[in-house]
């Protein structure tokens, strides 16, 4: 059990320094230092390594206190550490090595909880290298400059870092390795659709009560991220729900986290994705006009509600033809405000979107690609 903040110890001949006892993340696995950290935005964890997504370039001021809210879960906390709820690598190894025995296992997540319980051993040297060279790092806060020897010793534990970076590339899971270089290069469409529409300011996950005819509304956010440390060259579309789950979307499957190692695989090919335009009112006029209010404040999990009006059957759509990307002329766009409906139905899934058009966009860019599988 952990007490003290920070821990003396000998990290070579003659130098020993106080190493901090707290969790550490680090961008190891993720991808290069410069492309996380500025190319593709600041890469902020989600509960364990491996796991987290890219922040977006966004003036929405509920999406910026969304992601300092995230960071802020990072920030070393000693009662957490004391009381035993920091992340743990020890723990988590167990933790996936007793889910590898599941029964009844699809191949899908039995592939890639083997390529975690993999990369985790790696990334716990590399986490413990990542503590070393902060302490000895501060040593030049109080002595103002390190010597030659303790400038070698930092040397060669980046050296270390460095070489268990280049090494975890052969264990990964890579996308393309999976599907094919030539289908995921079709597959890079969907990805560049679902950039367009995370940019969106307002969409909501509908959280089903199934006691009444209410049904709560809860802002989420897109983003393009990284599950359990599978590489892809454009990195990976996720969604969040009301629930708190993820979607990582991937050209076989997708994968509903709850977290790391508690995932569910869904097949992309056995999955419907139905999109529909929706008046503002059968969605309600609080959902959509509130939070041109609403956006002022801090409060990034308001809960709206609306009432089930799908029990009328299909007398409020805007076109009767509920089918997949019905198409509806430009003119009658602008005369009715609608908002866009994604619902897939195997999972249990809805959400809307205030911006029709990308989300029409994307679910028709994943539909072209789900006919070629």
């Amino acid at each position: 059990m952990k007490i003290l903040p920070k821990s003396r110890k000998k990290v070579a001949r003659g130098l020993s320094v106080w190493v901090s006892n707290h969790y550490c993340p680090t961008l190891f696995g993720i991808r290069g230092k410069y492309e996380s950290s500025y190319k593709s935005g600041q890469y902020v964890e989600s509960g364990a390594p491996g796991t987290g997504f890219f922040v977006r370039n966004s003036s929405s001021r509920t999406y910026k206190a969304f992601c300092q809210n995230e960071r802020a879960k990072l920030v070393p906390n000693y009662w957490e550490m004391v009381r035993g709820h920091e992340f743990s690598f020890d723990r988590e190894i167990a933790r996936a090595e007793q889910a590898q025995g599941e029964k009844g296992m699809s191949k899908w997540k039995e592939m890639v909880l083997e390529s975690y319980v993999n990369v985790l051993p790696m990334a716990k040297e590399a986490e413990e290298s990542e503590r070393i060279i902060n302490a000895i790092k501060e040593l030049s806060h109080r002595r103002h400059r390190l010597s030659s020897y303790q400038t070698h010793v930092m040397s060669s534990f980046k050296s270390k870092e460095a070489r268990l970076g280049h090494d975890v590339r052969g264990i990964q899971l890579h996308v393309p390795e999976i599907c094919g270089e030539e289908r995921y290069q079709k597959f890079g469409g969907v990805v560049v659709a679902f950039s367009q529409l995370a940019a969106s300011h307002r969409i909501w996950s509908v959280r089903n009560n199934f006691s009444g005819l209410e049904s709560s509304f809860v802002q989420v956010y897109f983003d393009l991220g990284i599950f359990d440390f599978i590489q892809a060259p454009l990195m990976t579309p996720m969604m969040r729900d009301a629930e708190g789950n993820r979607y990582f979307l991937y050209p076989d499957f997708i994968v509903r986290s709850r977290d790391n190692v508690d995932f569910d695989v869904f097949e992309l090919k056995g999955l419907n994705f139905l999109f529909r335009e929706v008046p503002y009112d059968m969605v309600s006029n609080m959902v959509i006009d509130s939070y041109y209010d609403r956006e002022n404040t801090q409060d990034v999990s308001t809960h709206l509600h609306r009432r089930n009006y799908e029990q009328f059957g299909d007398g409020l759509l805007v076109n009767k033809d509920t089918k997949a990307l019905n198409e509806i002329e430009e003119e009658h766009k602008m005369r009715e405000r609608v908002v866009g409906e994604l619902y897939i139905p195997e999972m249990g899934s809805r959400y809307y979107v205030r911006d029709f058009k990308s989300l029409k966009t994307f679910v028709k860019a994943l539909n072209q690609y789900q006919e070629e599988l």
